[in-house]
């Protein structure tokens, strides 16, 4: 599956880099589709997930107390965003390089320190390739909100550092591999040499696609499939969860989910461009991070008790 969403990735750098420049309004449908189609509904099997851990662990399961607890880790991270943005923004960013972590290195034993600090160093490579080395491109969108006008030394601070930013991401990403390599040997050869290589792809699409583009190869063609795939593996070990079940709660709480986005957006007028329309999608999966990422973590951790592993 990785091998055919890399093909993919690198079908877009050509048709990109030589047959036409995909312009802003094509980037714009591609991210608004596949946000739609993928994105969202890849979160959308959280209570499934949960209810399938529970019972996996003889824990008893409450819809109401899912959702009084996933909403108000919702609500928190919300409130963490709006009144304090800068340490928001710092937790967003650590949440998504461990939850991006998580997924794409389910293949490895991540559960020790050296692992989780594999796990986080690893998001924050293709965090740090996605927003820093695109940073012209991310402007637009920090300066829709109060916070990103008034921090603008700040601002000018990482542009001035960016590509010092990212060859340090880079170097503490390859220390701490050599490190949880080193120290877990049962690792073969092949299975180093495939997940680098697979590194190596991911971050030169990532690097060579235009920021909105290579953010929706990333978050929806990569990490929102792979996440789907184990998330049905897992769900289906459960003989009492079928496909039709799976793909009915998928398609409810979807449906839910883009409504209630949609009635927010228009009643904020967060609508009134692309621009503004697209910062606010990303400032809703910001928020739908943090309660999203602690159901991953248990069914990941809940995988690896089990000694399942999801295929590549």
């Amino acid at each position: 599956m990785r091998n055919l969403l890399l093909l993919l990735g690198f079908i877009l750098i050509v048709f990109q880099q030589f047959v036409n420049s995909i312009n802003t309004e094509a980037q714009f449908i591609i991210f608004l589709s596949g946000i739609i189609l993928i994105g969202v509904p890849h979160g959308a099997a959280d209570l499934l997930v949960a209810s399938r851990h529970a019972d996996s662990n003889k824990k008893e399961f409450s819809n109401l107390r899912f959702f009084a607890v996933y909403l108000g880790r919702l609500c928190l991270f919300a409130a963490i965003i709006w009144f304090f943005p800068l340490i928001g923004s710092f937790l967003f960013i650590l949440f998504s390089a461990y939850h991006f972590g998580e997924t794409d290195l389910n293949q490895f034993k991540t559960d020790t320190f050296t692992g989780k600090l594999f796990v986080i160093t690893y998001g924050l490579v293709i965090l740090s390739v996605l927003l820093l080395h695109h940073f012209d491109e991310v402007k637009p969108f920090i300066h829709l909100f109060y916070s990103g006008n008034e921090n603008k030394f700040l601002m000018a601070w990482i542009e001035l550092n960016r590509f010092k930013t990212i060859s340090a991401s880079v170097i503490l990403f390859f220390a701490t591999s050599f490190v949880y390599f080193l120290k877990n040997k049962n690792t073969t050869v092949n299975e180093k040499g495939y997940f680098l290589i697979h590194f190596a792809f991911l971050l030169l699409i990532l690097y060579s696609l235009p920021l909105l583009v290579g953010f929706t190869f990333y978050f929806v063609v990569w990490h929102s499939v792979l996440s789907l795939n184990s998330i049905i593996i897992y769900l289906l070990e459960d003989k009492q969860i079928s496909q039709f079940i799976i793909v009915k709660q998928i398609l409810i709480y979807s449906t839910l989910a883009i409504s209630g986005i949609g009635i927010f957006g228009f009643t904020g007028f967060m609508f009134v461009n692309n621009i503004a329309f697209m910062g606010y999608v990303i400032l809703g999966l910001a928020v739908l991070t943090a309660p999203h990422m602690q159901i991953m973590y248990d069914m990941y951790n809940n995988l690896r008790k089990n000694k399942a592993r999801l295929p590549n």
